[in-house]
């Protein structure tokens, strides 16, 4: 039997699925990678996905959820041009990814605006959203170790071990030093550059990495790590209501 007041909310990013239960408006457990079980979570009234890969992955994933909460209903979620009260800047709408999508539709109902949210995992993502709640665009650049790992593939004499990496002190005196100071300076450059231009937003962190970056940086944030849930949670309800 289902449990009326609970969501969970399927995060399908590019590297790993992050799950996260809602009962009611309360988040009150999360993990990842692994499909949780009954015995966890029981049986939630609802299940969103929100997903970033392949058709041919979200159909597997999606059949996956099915068999494991055949009594829930599966709620899937894109990016549109409106949604609760924000408005996406694309052109082609879908094409913005949703969880960039989601995290602004969370950051402006709960912080207003104008603010930039920071999304940093396999990519670093910065997107603005203005005082009226509309999205003006934003950047995607490569992670720090998307950034790592394309030296490495794309050349021939870069090569360490991971034991190797420290983050020095001073000017890095080795390969993988050069590489992993180097590549974070290059990120932490990214968001100061952004910064220097936008200092008068609010500033949000979201995302595995982003935490990591913004503490080295000399900005006044907020970090919620939970903004793709939240609002792939506002979205659903925005939809409830309006199925009444």
């Amino acid at each position: 039997m289902c449990e009326s007041n609970s969501t969970l909310i399927v995060d399908a990013g590019n590297t790993r699925v992050k799950w996260t239960l809602f009962k009611g408006d309360r988040i009150t457990d999360k993990w990842a990678q692994e499909t949780p079980s009954k015995d966890r979570i029981g049986s939630p009234k609802n299940i969103v996905l929100a997903s970033v890969r392949s058709a041919e992955h979200d159909a597997v994933l999606t059949s996956l959820i099915h068999r494991s909460f055949p009594e829930s209903m599966i709620h899937s979620i894109q990016s549109e041009s409106e949604a609760c009260g924000v408005i996406n800047s694309y052109v082609e709408p879908s094409r913005l990814g949703v969880d960039r999508w989601l995290a602004i539709i969370a950051a402006y109902h709960i912080y207003g605006g104008p603010l930039v949210v920071i999304d940093a995992g396999t990519a670093i993502k910065a997107d603005f959203v203005s005082e009226e709640g509309v999205h003006l665009g934003g950047y995607i650049v490569p992670g720090i170790e998307l950034m790592q790992s394309s030296l490495v593939s794309q050349t021939a004499k870069i090569r360490y071990d991971a034991a190797e990496v420290t983050l020095e002190e001073g000017v890095p005196n080795s390969t993988a030093g050069a590489v992993s100071a180097g590549c974070l300076e290059m990120a932490l450059g990214f968001i100061q550059r952004l910064y220097a231009k936008h200092e008068q937003a609010k500033w949000l962190a979201t995302g595995g990495g982003s935490q990591a970056l913004m503490k080295r940086l000399s900005i006044d944030y907020v970090l919620d790590e939970h903004l793709v849930a939240k609002g792939a949670k506002f979205v659903l309800d925005a939809r409830m209501k309006g199925a009444k």
